[in-house]
């Protein structure tokens, strides 16, 4: 019974009875003669078709519950599903694999389903083996059989294409893709010739006759005759490029004789420029020790000058204290003395006899002696002259003292951008030409900045953002302050001291002489601090501030905010689990870049030492790996930093290979991590041969760790 081997017999009795009672509570005329027939199959079971009639009873059921097909085709539809019955049930109950079949028999009864659009094609069904592998197909299938297009076209290309198959999943796919493509196109027949020739390529099959031979032979013979006329040319060839070496080498010893002329002729006139420049150089040295000397002496005599009054001032009051002293000095002093300013200021002051006498009837006297030398001011000029050389007055410049810059001309809104931008890129290709190595996302940012878009620079720590913010500040003739995280608002807005000054802080002058203020670790500041920012970020054309010291300050146009962090401003991740959430109106306010680490820079920093760099990749693949298999990110990563730092130990042979893979690639990671980079890096090794000498280096360091 396949499977309704698993229903009882009463069970298959009670669907039947419910399927005629649905049919005979449905008043539609279709449904009415579905119910005749219904009928007239369960008294005669001679007269069937499908059987188990449960199996036709349950075909019933899914076409009613399907909304596709009207009333009156019920009774067409079932008849439509016995014919494909009779071609997939060869031998009703006993045909093979009898369950899952009858299930994709069900399935065609469902909505838009094979049956009720009439598409079954029993030549196309024996195709397949797995008859789901039938189903998947005929999903794709638009409309009803009433274009003709399996009939005519599918069906034929699909015994055809059957044939180039061994794999049945295969053939497959290709048949969904013809039938899509067939019902896209106009010309049907057009899309079966091209995949049918495709399939016979694939299989080595080509149309050769003999004219394609001969013309092939023909063009053989011509390339044989072309080849011989090349073998001649080139024979001409290295004759005249003798003949050239020959001419170039005299000529090349002429130039270079001509040059060592040049060279010693200019040697001697440099000779004569050095003279003059040092003999200007002497002479404009003399003029300003001239004035030097003058501004001193003019210094001295003023100093002399108020030395001199303040003595004066001081030998009044001192002659004062005296006369003071002397009214309200007790009986029995009898003498106080001053002396001349020349000498010194001295005070004396002398006892008469005191009423107790010794034996012998001489008196005893008490002096007591007070002096305070004050130098005159010339004197100590002259015998401290050294230091009067070395302590020139120093002047206090303000901040309202300091010129307000022009508008950077890189930065000049009313200039095209492209000019603008074509110039900084002149300068960045002359910085290249220079030596200079520039981030793959430095083009980004420099743009960012020049369009005043608040870029925040998302990467790793050591991957070069403040180096790249260092080159966009030369590339635009610009200074650029490091304001650091912002921990509190005064480290922005500044504060007013104890003594009613104003302490100014670095973002002020960025913000007033347009400067770059570069907000570094915003991700680790004070969140709270740091929404003080979104008053400078909104990029007004004549925006202003008033700074607690209360001046009100216009935003330089040339002013620019770079941020950075190691995080995209949502909070702690694995490896920088301190990190702070960015407020969201701050982060509304920056314009996002990742950096990261770029392979190239790398590549062109260790570019006179190659293995390095070879083994730098591997590592760092090594790292990627084991963040994928991890979750998260590897501990004690390789950085651009890193990569500068063994070129220095390189250049300078100040480490050899052991130390360089001790300190920068083995130091504070446990052995698990080591073990896992090793056995990467030994996996992938041979794609970077030149670095083999460093892995070896390497495994026996890791191996000695492993003790």
């Amino acid at each position: 019974m396949g499977i309704f081997s698993l229903l009882e017999k009463n069970a298959e009795t009670e669907l039947i009875n419910d399927i005629e009672s649905v049919l005979r509570t449905h008043y539609s005329s279709g449904a009415k003669e579905l119910l005749s027939r219904f009928t007239y199959l369960k008294s005669h079971p001679e007269s069937r078709i499908i059987e188990p009639f449960g199996l036709y009873a349950t075909a019933i059921n899914v076409l009613l519950g399907s909304s596709s097909v009207a009333p009156e085709r019920y009774t067409e539809t079932m008849t439509y599903g016995e014919k494909v019955y009779a071609d997939m049930f060869p031998y009703e109950e006993n045909t093979p694999d009898f369950e899952n079949i009858s299930s994709i028999f069900l399935e065609m009864f469902n909505k838009d389903g094979v049956i009720p659009r009439k598409l079954f094609d029993g030549t196309i069904y024996d195709l397949f083996s797995d008859k789901f592998n039938y189903m998947k197909w005929s999903k794709n299938i638009i409309g009803d059989s009433s274009n003709g297009l399996i009939e005519a076209y599918i069906k034929p290309y699909a015994i055809t294409a059957r044939a180039y198959f061994l794999d049945e999943d295969c053939f497959t796919a290709n048949l969904i893709d013809v039938t899509m493509k067939l019902q896209r196109t106009a010309d049907m027949q057009a899309v079966i010739d091209d995949e049918l020739e495709k399939m016979r390529r694939m299989s080595g099959i080509y149309d050769v006759n003999e004219a394609t031979l001969l013309d092939a032979v023909r063009k053989i013979q011509m390339a044989q005759v072309l080849h011989d006329r090349v073998v001649e040319l080139v024979k001409v060839v290295e004759e005249r490029v003798n003949i050239l070496d020959a001419t170039s080498r005299n000529s090349v010893q002429d130039v270079k004789t001509i040059c060592e002329d040049e060279v010693k002729k200019a040697k001697y006139e440099l000779s004569i420029i050095d003279e003059k420049l040092k003999a200007a150089y002497d002479e404009c040295v003399s003029e300003q020790k001239q004035v030097v000397l003058y501004e001193k002496k003019k210094l001295v005599e003023e100093t002399f000058a108020e030395a001199e009054e303040r003595l004066s001032a001081l030998k009044k009051a001192a002659e004062k204290t005296i006369n003071t002293v002397k009214l309200e000095m007790p009986e029995g002093i009898t003498q106080l003395e001053l002396g001349t300013v020349e000498n010194a200021a001295k005070i004396s002051v002398t006892s008469s006899t005191s009423k107790h006498q010794t034996e012998a009837g001489e008196s005893r006297k008490i002096t007591a002696e007070y002096s305070n030398t004050i130098p005159d001011a010339s004197a100590y000029l002259n015998q401290h002259d050294e230091y009067a050389k070395i302590y020139e007055p120093q002047i206090n410049v303000k901040d309202e003292d300091v010129e307000i810059p022009d508008v950077n001309p890189l930065l000049d809104e009313t200039k095209k951008f492209s000019d603008r931008y074509q110039a900084a890129m002149d300068k960045k290709s002359y910085m290249i030409a220079m030596g200079e190595h520039f981030h793959k996302m430095f083009d980004d940012v420099l743009i960012a900045v020049m369009e005043n878009a608040n870029p925040y620079l998302i990467g790793p720590s050591g991957c070069g953002k403040t180096y790249m913010v260092s080159q966009i500040a030369k590339i635009l003739d610009m200074d650029f302050i490091d304001i650091g995280y912002i921990n509190e608002e005064y480290d922005i807005l500044g504060f007013q001291t104890a003594d009613g000054g104003y302490s100014r802080p670095n973002f002020y002058r960025c913000y007033k002489y347009g400067k770059i203020a570069f907000c570094d670790e915003l991700d680790n500041g004070n969140s709270r601090a740091t929404v003080k920012l979104n008053s400078f970020l909104s990029n007004l054309k004549d925006a202003s501030y008033n700074f607690p010291n209360g001046e009100n300050v216009r935003r330089h146009p040339n002013f620019r905010i770079i941020g950075a962090g190691n995080t995209d401003g949502n909070g702690a991740d694995s490896n920088y689990n301190s990190r702070e959430k960015i407020e969201e109106s701050v982060q509304q306010r920056f314009t996002p870049i990742y950096v990261g680490y770029d392979n190239e820079v790398e590549k062109k920093i260790l570019a006179d030492y190659p293995d390095w760099y070879s083994f730098l990749v591997l590592f760092r693949k090594a790292t990627d790996e084991w963040g994928r298999k991890n979750y998260g990110d590897a501990p004690g990563i390789i950085t651009t930093r890193d990569a500068t730092r063994i070129k220095k130990y390189k250049d300078n042979n100040s480490f050899d290979m052991n130390k360089i893979l001790e300190y920068e690639f083995v130091q504070t990671k446990d052995i698990t991590y080591l073990a896992f980079i090793e056995d990467h890096i030994r996996h992938n090794i041979k794609d970077f041969a030149n670095a083999e000498e460093i892995m070896r280096a390497f495994s026996q360091i890791v191996d000695s760790r492993r003790g």
